[in-house]
């Protein structure tokens, strides 16, 4: 799923595509295949990120089918100290918990993407989030 990913990305970099949001998902039965949604490449960033995670958030419900999902994305680097111009995000989750987030800064020069070193980060699922029906204490 991961290298999929990855590759997807790369190939988009390569070509000088910017990477908009796009996910590959492994089904239960570990069938890879990679979601991309038309009408995100006209979305801003922020809005098409939201709009991939709702989708596949309603994949997860619907199907119920799915075991693992890798969303990839740029975004501008957060770290205003940082050389690297963008990140590249490859968050990844897994229907028993496992969630991380393998963030690679890179900076296009000429057509051509430098990147940085990875840094990976354990974070909340936002994928396969279940919510607690009542709550805490009976509410």
């Amino acid at each position: 799923m991961y290298k999929k990913a990855v590759e997807r990305a790369s190939e988009k970099l390569e070509n000088g595509t910017p990477v908009k949001a796009f996910a590959v998902v492994v089904s239960r039965k570990d069938e890879v295949r990679v979601v991309e949604i038309e009408q995100l490449k006209k979305m801003p960033a922020d809005v098409a990120l939201e709009v991939l995670k709702r989708s596949l958030r309603a994949l997860v419900a619907k199907k119920g089918s799915v075991g693992a999902v890798c969303m990839v994305y740029s975004s501008k680097n957060p770290n205003k100290d940082a050389k690297a111009e963008y990140v590249l995000v490859a968050q990844m989750e897994h229907i028993f918990g496992p969630t991380l987030a393998q963030l690679t800064p890179y900076t296009m020069k000429s057509g051509d993407a430098k990147f940085g070193e990875p840094v990976v980060a354990s974070m909340e699922p936002t994928i396969f989030k279940i919510e607690k029906k009542g709550g805490e204490g009976g509410e």
